[in-house]
């Protein structure tokens, strides 16, 4: 994959790790409909790869912003004309298509945010498994005082993520809160003191989760957290099911090489490990 394919992404992969760089630094790396089937195209291409094991998204630095939000010069409010054709398909905005995928991605997904992070800047992180901040970056649910609602599926993810109650207050709010506000507690996996340290430490963790864990475990597992039955004694089914499989799969790898006290050596994504319910899908 190359990044000439690309013209508001950055996209590299170094092992097993993929790294996205939003990239429009003269805008404050503004989201616009390019990026966002860009963001889309990207995400699928390395959903697909199964090489790839971690994804990393982040902002180029000289844009000042990891994301400030929609390039509202370039945005278009306008809804599908009315007809007997229309589905709710039609209706689906922007966001939601680009952190859907992320919400459904096999692979482990880590938000670098390295700079203020406003509307679908920050929204469209909430779906990914960590996400890792400076401590100073401005963070922003501004949609209610543009008119509009929260979008990218943020009302199902933020209440998930810092509780209802919070939830609440900051999207009411709309003002900026830094990323160590008590306010945001839950939202960062890890608070950085500099912008400059965000990256780096999210490729080191980055670079070990992608050596250290098993491909086709941390997808089934996946799935078990973000689609939970509605009983406890439905889930262990499932989790049993998927013990029994990765036992006679990585398993016996992860083992061995615990006793042998060496780093595991597990293979790429293994779709015939999967378990019928599965599905190859989150």
């Amino acid at each position: 994959m190359s990044s000439q394919q690309y013209h508001d992404l950055k996209v590299s992969i170094d092992k097993h790790v993929a790294l996205i760089v939003i990239s429009r630094p003269k805008a404050h790396n503004c989201f616009h409909t390019r990026m966002r089937d860009e963001l889309i195209r990207a995400y699928g291409e390395l959903e697909a790869d199964s090489h790839v094991r971690v994804i990393i998204l982040t902002g180029d630095p000289a844009g000042k912003c990891f994301c400030a939000g929609a390039d509202l010069s370039q945005t278009s409010f306008t809804t599908p004309a009315q007809g007997s054709n229309i589905s709710e398909e039609d209706f689906r905005e922007d966001g939601g298509k680009v952190a859907l995928p992320i919400l459904r991605s096999r692979k482990i997904t880590i938000a670098a945010i390295n700079g203020n992070a406003a509307g679908i800047g920050i929204t469209m992180t909430l779906p990914m498994d960590l996400r890792f901040a400076w401590k100073d970056a401005k963070i922003v649910f501004p949609f209610l005082q543009r008119g509009i609602v929260p979008e990218a599926t943020s009302t199902y993810q933020l209440p998930l993520l810092i509780g209802r109650s919070r939830a609440m207050a900051v999207l009411l709010q709309g003002t900026s809160f830094p990323a160590s506000s008590p306010l945001l507690d839950g939202l960062f996996t890890k608070i950085l003191d500099t912008k400059e340290s965000v990256l780096p430490y999210a490729l080191t963790v980055a670079h070990e989760l992608s050596t250290n864990l098993s491909p086709t475990a941390t997808a089934i597992m996946k799935s078990l957290v973000l689609n939970p039955k509605p009983t406890a004694d439905e889930q262990h089914i499932l989790e049993s099911r998927a013990i029994f499989i990765t036992t006679n799969g990585d398993g016996k790898e992860g083992v061995r090489s615990y006793l042998e006290k060496r780093p595991p050596q597990f293979g790429d994504y293994d779709t015939r490990s999967l378990p019928k319910w599965f599905k190859g899908k989150l």
